[in-house]
């Protein structure tokens, strides 16, 4: 592993309102009231979490979502606004960001919802055995029905030809076709034995996130939009986390600045070497909502990190906005990667 630190600024000027919609979406005291195997069964706010099987507070972008539990994605990791129509719900991304909301609270991977530490397996959902050192209860095993012809999961696409995101969960698009997450190593490093355009969460393959056709940043017919996991082995993005964005007028050298940090996490599916370094970042770019991008150089990258063999990293990157800018949209894509689309707020 390496580290680096090294300074930069990066200016987008273009801001949205900012509004919370959703109080208390994704956190322990969301009403989870109405039982439910599909979306259809609970009311137009809300979606039916695949593992909980109970209705739970819906998100259409990261603004409706709390500080504890901003990403607003699919339970299989598809963001809001996906073709498929299936309904997103705010979900934790870190511990730390759940303490935000309570404290002693931890980001469940079974679920993807803060909660408290699990001290046994029955505090964990069915399918799902608790880790009594870290207070985690590992990915459950979604609902079945066993039946031939579509790998034993209820109501889903499997089989279907398929793009990045429009499956039905639980199905996932493995590589052209909807079927059955595979099973996958926890701890290892990413994809750990998923399929290309995919990434280990839990203990279960999910998709890699792919911008929503709602995301402006990438428009429609853009070159990131046709990314094909299966014919394109650009590196993949498997997460952005924002950890912070508060006004910093010396960090951004102007007045009136605010300065937010987000951390990107990707892995490299063929090349051993192309992310060794700030400087051979292959062709990273940095969309903005008015159509234009702009290349990632290597003074915009913050607290470097690689590992396997430098197939896989973890960076920082620090973007300057207005002081009067609540919320902003952005999006990052590698060359032949996954299009990422995030609201900063």
């Amino acid at each position: 592993m390496m580290m680096k630190k090294t300074s930069l600024w990066l200016v987008a000027a273009t801001a949205a309102g900012f509004a919370f919609g959703f109080a208390g979406c994704g956190g322990t005291d969301t009403p989870m009231t109405t039982t439910c195997t599909a979306d259809s069964q609970c009311a137009a706010s809300e979606a039916c979490h695949p593992v909980l099987r109970r209705c739970v507070t819906a998100c259409t972008a990261a603004v409706d979502c709390p500080d504890s539990s901003r990403t607003c994605a699919t339970f299989d990791g598809r963001m809001a606004g996906n073709d498929a129509g299936v309904r997103a719900f705010c979900q934790c991304a870190t511990d730390a960001l759940c303490e935000r909301g309570s404290a002693g609270q931890v980001c469940q991977p079974a679920t993807k919802i803060c909660g408290a530490k699990c001290t046994a397996s029955s505090d964990c959902p069915t399918g799902s055995t608790c880790d009594t050192m870290t207070g985690k209860c590992s990915a459950a095993t979604m609902a079945t029905d066993g039946g031939a012809g579509d790998g034993g999961m209820t109501g889903v696409d499997a089989g279907i030809a398929c793009t990045p995101g429009t499956c039905t969960a639980p199905a996932i698009c493995n590589q052209g076709t909807c079927g059955a997450a595979a099973a996958c190593t926890s701890g290892m490093p990413q994809p750990a034995g998923c399929l290309t355009g995919q990434a280990c969460s839990g203990a279960a393959c999910a998709e890699a996130p792919f911008a929503p056709a709602s995301c402006g940043n990438f428009a429609a017919g853009s070159t990131p939009r046709a990314w094909n996991p299966a014919m394109q082995n650009g590196p993949v993005i498997t997460q952005i986390t924002q950890l912070s964005f508060a006004v910093n007028e010396g960090f951004c050298g102007m007045t009136n600045s605010k300065r937010a940090i987000l951390e990107i996490t990707a892995y490299d599916p063929s090349t051993p070497g192309r992310l060794v370094s700030e400087t051979s970042q292959p062709s990273l770019r940095y969309y903005r909502t008015d159509g234009s991008d702009i290349a990632v150089s290597a003074n915009q990258i913050q607290s470097y990190m690689s590992s396997n063999s430098n197939k896989n990293v973890t960076f920082r990157v620090n973007l300057c906005f207005p002081t009067a800018t609540n919320s902003a949209s952005v999006g990052y894509a590698y060359e032949n990667g996954n299009p990422v689309c995030t609201t900063v707020q």
